[in-house]
């Protein structure tokens, strides 16, 4: 076990990771985590471990929720489309959750994943 003082070398590597990383990095691990706990979720409905995908889920909608509060709807012509999809996957999830709903949660998925993609590839060519 851990002192009190002593951090876990990973976790303590991951802060420093997030610590140092550019506004774009930190978007792009965003939607990483956020598309991971989507499919972990969604394998855990489909397993019906209902308890596991509902931590997922829900931490899911906190990422989600953070993008969508840090998002300037005046930033550029798209935005207000992306926060509509922000608030329809929003809804999705906590759908998902409530309806233990596999197919919701791979909704979700489907929808973010080319979301993601198109931020990956902006902050490579930025």
């Amino acid at each position: 076990m851990l002192g009190t003082t002593q951090r876990n070398p990973i976790e303590e590597m991951r802060r420093r990771e997030l610590m140092t990383a550019t506004p774009a990095q930190l978007t792009i691990k965003l939607f990483q985590r956020l598309i991971l706990d989507l499919h972990r979720a969604a394998t855990d409905l489909q397993q019906g471990q209902t308890g596991a995908a509902s931590g997922h889920l829900i931490h899911a909608q906190s990422i989600l929720s953070e993008l969508d509060g840090t998002l300037d709807v005046n930033a550029w012509a798209g935005a207000a489309d992306l926060k509509s999809l922000y608030t329809f996957c929003l809804q999705t999830i906590a759908s998902a959750n409530q309806n233990s709903d596999a197919n919701a949660a791979l909704r979700a998925i489907e929808l973010l994943t080319p979301v993601a993609e198109a931020f990956e590839q902006a902050a490579k060519s930025a």
